[in-house]
C-alpha cells in the first residue's frame, strides 16, 4: 500500500508547525532527531500533534525509529491495520 497524498500531506503540516522547519530541508534518510533538533518536549508534541491529526492512536514504537523515511513506514503500516 501507498501512503495516501492527504496523510503525508497532514504528517507534514505537523512537521511544520511543531518544529519551524521547512520540510524541503529534511532528507528521510538521514537521522529525524537531529536533523530537527527535537528535544524529548517536542517530540512528545509532534508525536501528539500527530495523533490528533490522523485521529489514530500511534504505537509508541514510532518515538523510536532513526529517519522519517522508517516513520512514514511504521506509520504506513499502522494506518493500513
Amino acid at each position: 500500500m501507498v501512503m495516501d497524498n492527504d496523510v503525508k500531506d497532514k504528517v507534514l503540516m505537523v512537521l511544520r508547525r511543531v518544529t519551524g522547519k521547512r520540510v524541503d530541508d529534511i532528507n528521510p534518510d538521514d537521522d529525524l532527531k537531529s536533523q530537527l533538533s527535537l528535544d524529548s518536549i517536542q517530540l512528545v508534541e509532534l508525536f501528539a500533534a500527530l495523533e490528533k491529526e490522523l485521529a489514530i492512536e500511534l504505537p509508541l514504537r514510532l518515538m523510536t525509529v532513526k529517519t522519517g523515511k522508517a516513520f512514514l513506514e511504521l506509520l504506513e503500516e499502522e494506518l493500513s491495520k
